[in-house]
């Protein structure tokens, strides 16, 4: 491996199909090459590690290739070979942030006067274009307005607002997009392969997310972890190198948030500390996996992407539906807080720490959101007739019921032993009518199949129709339990459901569950909260004291005198 070239700069893109994930600014661009219109100013705007400057130097090649202009440079005619080593005549590159002074640009404008010495045309490449000064700017806007013939800027930026406005109207604006994981993921396999590197999916997948969105921050770590330990490559190895967070401790740390577990949340805290990681990237890292289950959450499925971080998207689903939009949206703020916190200057362990507590406790936290969280969480309690939590959770197991339900997928449990509920209706006279008689049978198979769970999720509903051509039965969820409709169309849940059902009717029917607008329906006895449960559940939840009324004097004299 040569010392003197990096990977980034050995596989970077020579032609437009090479280039990943910038299809909208390729496609443009190609297109000006083929007909001939190409621009004589571009600002390309976006984070860096993003492909800016690789795109421009295509764009050159194309325009300057013995066989161009052409979408395809040869990369063999001196031209190509001079633009990729950066010793071409033609091809200028700039750094403004080392010359962003009057004379800078008054050197550059004398240049700009002369023909181009070996191609075509002559490019100018100004990287980081808004570190110029207000006055070099001035004096360069006549040149950009009005360049020779065959002469292209290219203007590249991280940030576009600090370029003057009257540059901008001069120039074409490609937005340059940040790569996602998969596609940062595709990069590093592909350099991986072409430079025989052996290197694991769970390796790849640390690299990308510790990218944040940059091709060469990820191919400068692939280069910085062959130096570390050859060309065998593990997750071992990333996590040494970068002191990155592994994926099942960002994903124990979610599940603990999710299940109310403080004392979880420690122990994912106490494992990262052991490891020797940075406590700083597994708080970016554990932000990031949150706003993943948001949009799981928002969207309803998995988005392909999300699956390069090592987990299975079945685990990201069902991680997500044992979250709520309160919780998570609190949990985001939270550690986003502590972040700031952090760059502050606060000590990092003991500021996570603090966040994880405050995540999966809305006890701790003071905040509206937190007593808003505080809240929903006692109302998904008495809907579904869950047990009161008791504070001695918190030093064993799960703390209140939430951390069992999040940690039982729901429709979940498995063999009980039990024999299955014995069919009740004939699918030949199967109606409406007899499907309500059947009603309390299917619960009971739902609960004698494992899932008690959702046998109380669905005690809060009634079936309101059937239709047995198209084999679905609706079932109708008051407005008041849309929580409980929610949990009963996770997949398994449905499953579950529809086997009871079978084992019944005698028929499979697919759950299609809606909400009746003003109508409630009867919850059975056994699924509600006793006056006592319901006290234990509100003075664990909100570290409440039973607040009993002195009697008045009056009152205290009568009872003395009544004996």
């Amino acid at each position: 491996m040569s010392a003197e070239t990096s990977l980034y700069r050995r596989h970077r893109p020579q032609a437009f199909d090479q280039v990943v994930g910038q299809e909208h600014v390729v496609r443009t661009l190609r297109n000006a090459v083929e007909r001939d219109r190409v621009h004589h100013a571009y600002l390309f705007v976006g984070s860096r590690g993003t492909g800016k400057t690789s795109v421009a130097k295509i764009l050159a090649r194309s325009l300057n290739c013995v066989d161009g202009p052409t979408l395809n440079p040869c990369g063999k005619c001196e031209s190509c070979v001079s633009i990729a080593a950066g010793t071409s005549l033609d091809v200028i590159e700039m750094d403004a942030a080392s010359n962003r002074s009057v004379d800078d640009i008054r050197e550059l404008r004398e240049r700009v006067g002369y023909a181009p010495a070996t191609g075509r045309w002559k490019v100018y490449i100004l990287d980081e274009a808004h570190m110029l000064t207000r006055e070099a700017w001035n004096a360069f806007l006549k040149t950009l307005e009005e360049p020779p013939p065959s002469t292209v800027f290219i203007l590249a930026t991280t940030e576009p607002h600090k370029v003057m406005a009257t540059i901008v109207d001069r120039c074409q604006r490609f937005d340059f997009q940040r790569p996602s994981l998969e596609q940062i993921a595709e990069v590093i396999g592909r350099v991986a392969t072409a430079e025989g590197i052996e290197i694991s999916d769970g390796a790849i997948a640390a690299i990308a997310r510790a990218a944040a969105g940059s091709f060469r921050d990820a191919l400068g770590t692939l280069d910085q972890l062959v130096s570390y330990g050859g060309k065998d490559v593990d997750t071992d190895d990333v996590l040494a190198v970068l002191g990155v967070a592994d994926a099942e401790l960002i994903l124990s740390a979610a599940d603990a948030i999710a299940a109310g577990n403080g004392r979880a949340a420690l122990e994912a805290s106490e494992r990262l500390a052991r490891s020797g990681r940075d406590v700083t990237q597994f708080a970016r890292d554990l932000l990031a996996h949150l706003r993943q289950l948001i949009v799981i959450r928002t969207v309803g499925e998995v988005p392909d992407a999300f699956t390069v971080t090592a987990a299975e998207p079945e685990r990201l689903r069902a991680q997500a539906e044992s979250m709520t939009d309160l919780g998570l949206g609190r949990a985001v703020d939270t550690l986003s807080a502590a972040l700031s916190a952090i760059r502050e200057g606060d000590e990092p362990r003991m500021t996570v720490e603090l966040a994880l507590l405050r995540a999966a406790r809305p006890q701790l936290d003071p905040s509206k959101e937190a007593l808003a969280e505080r809240l929903e969480r006692l109302e998904r309690v008495t809907a579904v007739g869950a047990s009161a939590p008791t504070p001695a959770a918190e030093a064993g197991g799960p703390p209140d019921a939430f951390a069992s339900e999040a940690s039982e997928p729901l429709g979940g449990g498995g063999e009980t032993g039990d024999e299955p509920v014995a069919q009740a209706v004939a699918v030949e006279g199967l109606d409406l009518e007899r499907m309500v008689r059947a009603w309390p049978a299917v619960l009971d198979q739902v609960r004698e199949g494992g899932s008690e769970l959702l046998s109380h999720v669905l005690a809060a509903a009634r079936p309101v129709a059937v239709n047995l051509e198209a084999a679905v039965l609706e079932v109708g969820f008051p407005a008041s339990a849309a929580f409980n409709k929610r949990k009963a169309e996770a997949a398994d849940a449905r499953d579950r459901f529809a086997e009871a059902v079978k084992a019944i009717v005698g028929q499979r029917l697919r759950p299609v569950y809606v909400l009746l607008e003003g109508d409630e329906v009867e919850i059975p006895a056994e699924a509600r909260l006793s006056e006592e449960e319901l006290i234990e559940l509100v003075r664990s939840e909100f570290d409440a004291e039973e607040y009993v009324a002195e009697p008045e004097d009056g009152e205290a004299e009568a009872k003395e005198m009544n004996g």
